[in-house]
């Protein structure tokens, strides 16, 4: 990973390395994404989903987790789930009836209008403001995510 840290500056780096090295203590490994830009994914021999994915946009790092598990989250996270959902106009919300749950696995978002949107849970967040990211929640939403699949059947 050492050509994704190189582009980082030393803050983003730091934030970055703890959250690697978070997955690793819990068994992720991380595989270079088949993609121009410089992007990996953490993969664990036991669960079949993407839960983390570091990347760029626009030439800026960023970070996409997976926390469904997590039902109660800081503003923080309730926002970029908004920019998620913004970011690709509305097109990837709702249930896709996948059948892997029942429609509930995944991310409400209300706007002060009430209208409400929900990203499915097979969907990554995209954090982009990773200077300011809460590490210790994120950390803690991961290991979340991470118990909750082990204890899948389906999932592991």
């Amino acid at each position: 990973m050492d050509d994704y840290f190189a582009i980082l500056t030393d803050a983003e780096r730091r934030m970055f390395l703890a959250i690697a090295e978070s997955a690793h203590q819990l068994g992720y490994r991380a595989k270079r994404d088949k993609t121009r830009s410089v992007s990996y994914t953490f993969t664990h021999r036991k669960i079949k989903k993407t839960l983390l994915r570091f990347a760029f946009n626009r030439d800026k790092p960023i970070l996409k987790i997976r926390f469904c598990a997590t039902q109660q989250y800081s503003i923080f996270f309730h926002e970029a789930i908004r920019r998620t959902i913004e970011e690709y106009n509305f097109k990837y919300t709702g249930c896709y009836g996948c059948g892997k749950c029942d429609g509930t696995e995944g991310y409400w978002y209300e706007y002060p209008d009430g209208s409400k949107y929900f990203r499915c849970g097979t969907e990554l967040i995209e954090i982009d403001d990773i200077l300011h990211l809460p590490l210790e929640e994120l950390l803690t939403m991961f290991r979340n995510q991470h118990n909750s699949y082990l204890a899948d059947p389906q999932v592991s």
